[in-house]
């Protein structure tokens, strides 16, 4: 063990350069890039959970948008998980995370413009118009 190891002071106190094949941008991912989370993931789940959160107010005045978000969590969470299946980056569970929700969501929006479309023709149609 008489070198130092690579980046590390020498005998003069000085720093030696550091070995390219260690610890330089590559192409191959390092440990810290497998291990940083997916940032497209980490949006379609903040996108997906603020829709719940805010989405039923904010569809009050723009009745469209809390279905134009889920859509866009779903789109941003399948991104997500493609990218994650190829780089090897984490963050997997968010992007199903999202995808769940955004589904969910889709699924609650389409009921609830399926039932209001059917009982407003069914109340129409009682009512005799």
């Amino acid at each position: 063990m008489s070198g130092t190891p690579c980046g590390g002071a020498g005998a003069s106190g000085r720093r030696e350069p550091e070995d390219p094949a260690h610890g330089s941008r590559t192409g191959r991912p390092e440990v810290d890039d497998v291990n940083e989370v997916n940032g497209t993931a980490l949006a379609a789940v903040v996108l997906a959970v603020g829709n719940v959160v805010f989405g039923s107010f904010l569809g009050l005045f723009l009745p469209a948008l809390p279905a134009v978000f889920a859509l866009a969590s779903v789109v941003l969470g399948h991104l997500a998980l493609a990218r994650i299946r190829r780089t090897g980056q984490a963050g997997r569970g968010l992007a199903l995370t999202a995808l769940a929700v955004g589904y969910l969501w889709l699924v609650v929006i389409t009921v609830l413009v399926s039932g209001m479309l059917l009982f407003t023709g069914y109340g129409l149609a009682l009512l005799g118009f």
